[in-house]
């Protein structure tokens, strides 16, 4: 072909913008930083020219001009000023020198039907308030051979099947005879090397023969643009095969916008949404996405065959091969009522497509990865299918990550509470989850619902004799959390709650000290205050009661059950203890509780003061406290009050559940009493320690009511004078749990 026949394309250069309107211009092509804009771009392909040569299919039609690539790099700095499709938009540019190219195709070493085009011009100059043209012309860039047969009857007559091999490199294809119409191309400037290659008729064997030509040696026959078409020749001869190369032509070819069927480029596959592995992943009940299979084709599509292998049990029936120009009615209405959108024959920009409507109903397994497979087997347009062969695309379905937990302080004795399932941010939705979710416990290997779903509680009618359980999360009944193991609590007592340890110590007065508990190597729970009342002691020598009353001992008289109870009495105990001396700070209620005695133990008859280390280990949550008393208030009914302190702590010293009560009513026989525990409900902790408190009076130290010299009788001691006051007896402690 000669220059004149050559097609141009001609790019114009336009008016500067604003700088203000370069962002909105460009977003994602220029790389560049603009300062000082005064020129610019404007691209155009020129008009069209004929291709004349007998090597060109036939001719196509309209231009495609969307098939061209343009950059545009300031040479300068060597940045991009555009790197992307061909566009009629505005360009602007700032001063300089610029270099111009604009391709179509890719540029491989060796393909069959894989032109080429490019045109380049360096140099092109933007000045401050001016525009200048430059033409362009986009020429094929690579090179070509076809091949033809002479008397082609002769060559079918001898070979079952033949062809061209075209070799560079280590790499080669091969023309046909059933693909004869398509061409070798090859990287400019590459030699490539010539083989006929065919398999005989008569007995099967596999020929070749290596071509030599001197045109086939001579580096001006495999230019850019050039087309090397060799036609072969063939006679039979009595040792074999004579084959000849007829002839050898080598024409320049170009490219116009009317641009040849076999010279576009062949379709491609590629996909938006799925990664580099072709795989979209997605969690089910997680923001579903909408994501395509998208085709580059030079022409309308003529055709496509895919296949679907859905593993999703809600699109099983979808699952067989397709061909496009094949597609009934009846499955293309299946496909797009499933949210699967086709192209039709003759799209431009053809696409299949899968909805968030799609994506958003497909399913995950319990265990492993549901795996959906979309299979492009072929895709034709232009005359040509895609070269790289059948594509598999997977959309894995991953089941969302949803996770239980349960706070130590949500599980009691007779009953616990799952904390609301996390959802791992963008692996699950949470509101969607909880719309069809069970919580779950297993109770001797089998999976029970919690009694109360929307409180996600566990309530048992009994204590249960099993307490350690798993629990867990089932969404929509096939998707399973992480699994927690919880120990319930124990219904623990209070040691020596029936009040039948007790053991006398000599106080080194006439009075015994009583202690709760059997002897002194046991280890201790209860305490009292006698410690206080027994502090002084100056005048060891002198054996009287002087400042040395109990203000707890046991009753052997009264009792609930057992043989024995707690008595809590008030004193005031002073020096001579009957003395006429009373200082207030002797004037102190009976205490027993749980815990240790840590007051003032000095010899002061008139000061000192009561302190408990309060609670002993312990790690159950009671709810009720239960115990049988009696009080004698001091003078009659009402005339004093008894009290009891419940607390339970945690490990960290924070109390978590408090009891209290007091009565001031005359009680002469046994009488049950029950407080509640109430708990914090903001701040669930785990119990470390229980206190427990019962005081004759709750009046305060140095206040509470008594009356002097008193006779009483201690058990196991004998009768005794002293000062005291109100007596409350306790028996037969009992914790509740009903929780």
């Amino acid at each position: 072909m000669t220059k004149e026949n050559r097609r141009t394309i001609t790019m114009k250069y336009i008016k500067a913008l604003y700088a203000g309107f370069i962002g909105l211009l460009l977003a994602a092509c220029q790389t560049e930083q603009w300062e000082g804009m005064e020129g610019g771009f404007l691209i155009s392909l020129g008009e069209d020219v004929t291709v004349t040569t007998k090597s060109t299919p036939a001719e196509l039609g309209k231009p495609v001009k969307e098939q061209f690539s343009l950059k545009i790099v300031k040479e300068s700095t060597g940045s991009t000023l555009y790197d992307g499709t061909f566009t009629s938009d505005q360009i602007p540019a700032s001063v300089g020198l610029y270099t111009v190219t604009a391709t179509c195709g890719e540029n491989p070493l060796l393909g069959l039907d894989t032109p080429y085009y490019k045109g380049e011009e360096a140099g092109v100059e933007v000045t401050e308030g001016e525009t200048r043209t430059v033409n362009l012309s986009c020429k094929v860039a690579n090179a070509l051979t076809s091949v033809t047969y002479d008397e082609p009857e002769k060559f079918d007559a001898l070979f079952s099947s033949y062809g061209l091999k075209v070799s560079v490199d280590n790499q080669f294809v091969t023309i046909n005879n059933n693909n004869a119409q398509k061409s070798a191309y090859y990287r400019a400037g590459t030699i490539p090397t010539f083989q006929f290659v065919g398999t005989l008729k008569d007995n099967g064997q596999a020929v070749s023969m290596t071509l030599e030509d001197d045109k086939l040696k001579n580096a001006d026959t495999f230019g850019a643009g050039k087309h090397c078409k060799l036609t072969l020749k063939v006679k039979p001869a009595t040792s074999g095969v004579i084959l000849t190369v007829a002839k050898v032509e080598v024409e320049n070819v170009t490219i116009s916008e009317t641009i040849p069927v076999e010279w576009l480029p062949a379709p491609k596959i590629s996909a938006t949404g799925f990664d580099e592995n072709k795989t979209l992943t997605i969690y089910e009940t997680a923001e579903a996405p909408t994501a395509s299979i998208d085709f580059t084709v030079s022409r309308p599509i003529q055709d496509m065959s895919f296949s679907l292998n859905f593993s999703d049990e809600n699109f099983l029936t979808l699952n067989k091969d397709y061909n496009l120009s094949a597609l009934s009615d009846e499955d293309r209405i299946k496909l797009t009522n499933a949210g699967i959108s086709l192209p039709l024959i003759g799209s431009s920009s053809p696409q299949i497509i899968f909805s968030e409507d799609f994506t958003s109903k497909l399913l995950a397994k319990n265990e492993g990865v549901a795996n959906n497979q979309i299979t492009i087997n072929s895709v034709t347009a232009n005359n040509r299918t895609n070269t790289d062969g059948a594509q598999t695309y997977t959309i894995a379905v991953h089941k969302p990550i949803f996770t239980v937990s349960v706070l130590p302080g949500n599980i009691w004795t007779k009953e616990f509470t799952i904390e609301e399932i996390t959802v791992e941010e963008g692996k699950g939705n949470l509101e969607k989850i909880k719309e069809n979710l069970i919580y779950q416990y297993q109770d001797n290997g089998e999976w029970k619902d919690c009694s109360n779903q929307e409180t996600r509680q566990q309530i048992f009618t009994e204590h249960p004799l099993n307490r350690n359980y798993k629990v867990r999360a089932i969404y929509r009944g096939a998707l399973i959390s992480n699994e927690v193991d919880i120990e319930m609590e124990s219904q623990e007592q209070l040691v020596n709650s029936d009040m039948e340890a007790w053991h006398q110590t000599d106080s080194g007065w006439d009075a015994p000290n009583y202690i709760p508990r059997n002897s002194s190597n046991e280890e201790e729970y209860w305490d009292t205050n006698n410690e206080f009342t027994f502090r002084y002691n100056i005048l060891s020598w002198f054996k009287s009661n002087y400042n040395g009353f109990p203000a707890v001992s046991y009753s052997t008289a009264y009792k609930h059950g057992g043989n024995r109870s707690a008595e809590l009495r008030n004193t005031a105990a002073g020096p001579v203890n009957t003395g006429s001396v009373i200082y207030d700070n002797n004037k102190v209620a009976g205490m027993l509780f749980y815990g240790n005695y840590t007051g003032t133990t000095s010899t002061s008859a008139a000061n000192g003061s009561i302190s408990i280390d309060e609670g002993r280990t312990f790690n159950s949550r009671p709810t009720q406290i239960s115990f049988w008393y009696i009080y004698e208030p001091y003078n009659g009914d009402k005339q004093d009050t008894y009290e009891v302190i419940v607390k339970v702590i945690d490990a960290s010293g924070n109390i978590i559940g408090e009891g209290h009560h007091t009565s001031n009513m005359l009680t002469t026989s046994w009488t049950n009493q029950t407080i509640n525990i109430t708990y914090q409900t903001s701040y669930i902790e785990k119990a470390s320690k229980i206190y427990v408190c019962f005081l004759s009076s709750n009046a305060g130290q140095g206040n509470v009511p008594y009356e002097k010299k008193r006779e009483i009788s201690l058990s196991d001691a004998g009768n005794y004078t002293t000062h005291y006051g109100s007596i409350l007896r306790i028996d037969d402690i009992s914790l509740i749990y009903n929780k």
